[in-house]
C-alpha cells in the first residue's frame, strides 16, 4: 500500500457506532495507522475492480505474523467479514508461509471474534481483559 493510499483510508473512511474510536481525537487510531507501514511492517490494499475495499497490516514476530486488517465501512455488515478475512490468511500463508498468524481486538468486538473463529482462529488469554489475541495455526 502506499502512502497516499494509506492517507485515503485514513481520512475518507468513517466507522460508526462501536467502532467510532478509531476516529476519537483522544484515542487516535488515524496516527497509528499512518505510522504502521514504517515500523518494519507492510501494508497491503485489498480491491474489487478499482476500488480499494480494505487492507491489512502485517508484522512478522519469530515465526508469527501478526495482522491489523480493515474492511471499508460501506462493506461492513454485508456479510463480507469472514471472505475478506479467509482471502487475507490465503494471501499470507502464499507470500510468507507463517507459522501462526494473530490479530488483536477488543473483547467486546463480538463480530469480528466471530468471523475470525468462522475462518479457524482461537481465542487465547491476554493480561488486558479489554482485549482478546486470536490464533491461527498452520502447525499444530
Amino acid at each position: 500500500m502506499t502512502e497516499d493510499q494509506a492517507k485515503w483510508i485514513a481520512y475518507q473512511w468513517q466507522y460508526k457506532g462501536a467502532y467510532s474510536f478509531f476516529h476519537d481525537e483522544k484515542n487516535s487510531r488515524t496516527t497509528s495507522f499512518l505510522e504502521f507501514g514504517k515500523k518494519n511492517t507492510w501494508q497491503y490494499a485489498v480491491y474489487r475492480e478499482n476500488e480499494i475495499i480494505g487492507f491489512i497490516g502485517v508484522k512478522r514476530i519469530n515465526g508469527m505474523i501478526e495482522i491489523a486488517p480493515g474492511l471499508n465501512p460501506e462493506e461492513t455488515g454485508k456479510g463480507k467479514g469472514r471472505a475478506f478475512v479467509q482471502k487475507c490468511v490465503d494471501f499470507l500463508k502464499a507470500e510468507t508461509n507463517p507459522e501462526k498468524i494473530c490479530v488483536l481486538m477488543g473483547a467486546d468486538n463480538t463480530k469480528a471474534k466471530h468471523v475470525f473463529e468462522e475462518v479457524g482462529f482461537e481465542e487465547k488469554s491476554e493480561e488486558d481483559s479489554s482485549m482478546i489475541r486470536m490464533i491461527y495455526s498452520l502447525n499444530d
